[in-house]
């Protein structure tokens, strides 16, 4: 009986060395290394894979954002006016204490040139700290005893081990599409006016006070600005993505509009202070957010959006200046006030 328990010991030890060998050599959060031989980095999982991208992979560019920036390819950046090589690290839903740990990591890279943000409205809007994040501590830390949640996790080897295998077959070996959704959703006019139609308040509320999210601005700003000014030499790409007008009635009808112009316009007047900052305005593309067919929600736009964007801000259009934003995001105020909204359900 004593030897067939040791049997078992051993067996069981053997098993486990084998699980925690199989998980570190393909590795597909990206924890420990980076793909051996010609595997790619590819869709796995963005909570708990994209921190290991940021520590991992060899670039020069990161684009990290929100939902907003997954339909990107990292290869559009990779042209030489960002940069050379993209890593993309985007997350769904992400509040800034996800993107704080991914910012940290990417910026202690010594050949990180170019960064790009995706700035959502609700980062400056939200209650800072209100939102938990995600990013599992096991592995963002340095701490090699908790690695056995990863080493030994029964997920990563009956899952992600193979989904990180068959996705490099199916994606020929190439990250580039990794966490896109431009393929699983229908974008059209009546879909998104169909879905949007059963949530829009049937009440317009009066009009909250324009300052009510400067002290959430300034929370964010207090994580934003160390990172531009302890790296001089790398410049920060701030970008507000094109929601479509349903997003204005939606505003219009909390009575936040005044309140979300007013946030923007604080921000960028903090950070265009910085010559190693470039912003973006594409909420203003009005031939674009007026055009249903180009969204699967009332903020969720296309991939063609994306390119559009990535061909902007390559070209330095729709590009925030000093002296320019200010009036540009009175002109956006002063649309999103005037526009007739119930035209669009007629």
């Amino acid at each position: 009986m004593k030897k067939f328990a040791w049997t078992i010991i051993k067996v069981t030890f053997i098993l486990l060395l084998l699980i925690a060998a199989a998980t570190i050599i393909v590795d597909p959060f990206i924890h420990f290394h980076k793909p051996l031989g010609k595997w790619a980095a590819v869709e796995t999982s963005e909570r708990y894979a994209l921190i290991g991208v940021a520590k991992n992979m060899d670039y020069d560019t990161a684009l990290i954002g929100s939902s907003m920036s997954e339909n990107f390819l990292a290869s559009w950046f990779e042209d030489g006016t960002f940069g050379n090589s993209c890593v993309k690290l985007c997350l769904q839903g992400a509040h800034f204490d996800d993107f704080n740990i991914l910012l940290n990591e990417v910026l202690q890279h010594d050949k990180t040139k170019t960064v790009l943000f995706c700035l959502d409205t609700y980062l400056l809007t939200n209650i800072p700290g209100e939102y938990p994040t995600t990013i599992p501590a096991y592995l963002s830390d340095d701490n090699l005893f908790n690695d056995i949640y990863y080493i030994l996790n029964k997920d990563v080897v009956f899952e992600y081990i193979p989904k990180f295998i068959l996705n490099n077959k199916w994606e020929n070996y190439s990250a580039d599409s990794a966490y896109t959704w431009q393929d699983m959703f229908v974008f059209s006019k009546d879909s998104v006016i169909s879905t949007y139609k059963t949530q829009r308040l049937t009440t317009t509320f009066e009009e909250k006070p324009y300052d009510l999210y400067l002290d959430n601005c300034d929370a964010f700003l207090s994580s934003m600005i160390p990172y531009i000014e302890d790296n001089p030499d790398v410049t920060f790409y701030f970008y507000a993505s094109p929601y479509s007008i349903l997003f204005w009635d939606d505003s219009m009808r909390r009575g936040d509009t005044a309140a979300e112009i007013t946030a923007y316009a604080y921000v960028c007047e903090r950070l265009l202070k910085y010559k190693n900052v470039r912003m973006f305005y594409f909420q203003n593309a009005t031939d674009i957010i007026t055009n249903l067919d180009n969204y699967r929600d009332y903020s969720h736009f296309s991939q063609d959006i994306n390119y559009f964007m990535f061909e902007s801000m390559r070209d330095g259009k729709y590009e925030l200046e000093e002296d320019t934003y200010y009036d540009t995001l009175i002109d956006m105020y002063n649309y999103a006030k005037s526009y007739d909204y119930e035209s669009l359900f007629q």
